[in-house]
């Protein structure tokens, strides 16, 4: 997945230097969404968002401030 922020560079280097945690929880997310869940473009939006919300999540704990905006796929494989 990609991120984007209309924020500072500042956000960019926390999720960068923050990549371990912010991958854990991206599969853990992702665990919770069955191949039903993320069929067509609804479904999609949905994870995306919930993966925004989880991102942000750890970035406030991290940093206390979130800023990511969009989560974008840049691949999508269903097994």
């Amino acid at each position: 997945v990609g991120v984007s922020t209309q924020y500072d560079e500042q956000v960019m280097e926390n999720v960068d230097s923050h990549q371990l945690a912010l991958r854990s929880e991206i599969l853990t997310i992702m665990s919770e969404f069955s191949s039903e869940d993320i069929a067509g473009k609804e479904g999609k939006k949905n994870l995306a968002e919930t993966l925004r919300d989880g991102i942000n999540d750890v970035l406030m704990k991290v940093e206390g401030f979130g800023g990511i905006e969009n989560v974008h796929f840049t691949s999508f494989v269903v097994q």
